[in-house]
């Protein structure tokens, strides 16, 4: 995001680590405020689709494991991967694009909530 708003924020930094901390987990996670952030995400997809000549999409998706240190909230023990961590779901296009992502409880199994991440996908298509 930094990059995208410009260069200046890219060398200095406009707000503490946690100020930061408080937006992502009580401003950010309105349900406006996330759906917000997927729409702006599908227009950049967009943006940079029409300039592709392309007669097929292809969809990947994969889950990952992002570590938790301390008592993070949600993060849960995976026996598979032996640690605590959330296990997000992402799919990208062939050109590498994130079309979508979802952060997920670290307990759940790697297709929880496929639908769910690609319906919307999909539909745009």
């Amino acid at each position: 995001m930094q990059a995208v708003v410009g260069r200046r924020a890219l060398e200095k930094q406009a707000a503490s680590t946690n100020t930061l901390s408080r937006f992502e987990t009580e401003i950010l996670v309105a349900e406006e405020n996330l759906r917000g952030l997927r729409q702006l995400n599908a227009a950049w997809i967009d943006r940079a689709m029409v300039r592709t000549c392309h007669q097929r999409i292809i969809l990947n998706m994969d889950s990952s494991e992002s570590p938790a240190y301390g008592d993070q909230e949600e993060a849960a023990y995976n026996g598979h991967f032996g640690c605590v961590f959330y296990h997000p779901l992402f799919c990208f296009n062939q050109f590498g694009d994130c079309e979508g992502a979802m952060l997920r409880l670290g307990n759940v199994h790697s297709v929880h909530g496929w639908r769910q991440v690609l319906a919307p996908i999909a539909a745009r298509y």
